[in-house]
């Protein structure tokens, strides 16, 4: 995976063989983007303990509609509006590797 840096040098996605991954798409900076060839969905991290309010309220309307959570103790990664035929499963494999990159990247 290479990481994409913004104009300070903060990691704020990457890109990998067949597609990217960004933290934030919309305005209120609460959801990213990850894209697996044609296949796209929308994702985020949320602690129930520790998000915002703007995370809350994203996160129960999230879970009313198609979505994946997975819970990496305590810290869930949550992945919804899915366009394509890539699996959930499948996205949250790719967002936890670039995760797991960026965490090393910092040490």
């Amino acid at each position: 995976m290479e990481m994409i840096l913004n104009e300070n040098d903060m990691v704020v996605g990457a890109s990998f063989e067949n597609g990217t991954i960004q933290d934030y798409v919309n305005e209120e900076r609460t959801y990213g983007l990850v894209r697996i060839g044609e296949a796209s969905a929308n994702w985020f991290l949320f602690n129930k303990e520790e998000s915002d309010d703007d995370l809350q309220t994203l996160y129960s309307t999230i879970i009313l509609g198609e979505h994946k959570i997975q819970d990496d103790f305590g810290e869930e990664i949550v992945v919804f509006n899915k366009i394509g035929d890539v699996s959930f499963d499948d996205f949250v494999k790719k967002i936890d590797e670039y995760l797991n990159d960026e965490m090393g990247n910092l040490f």
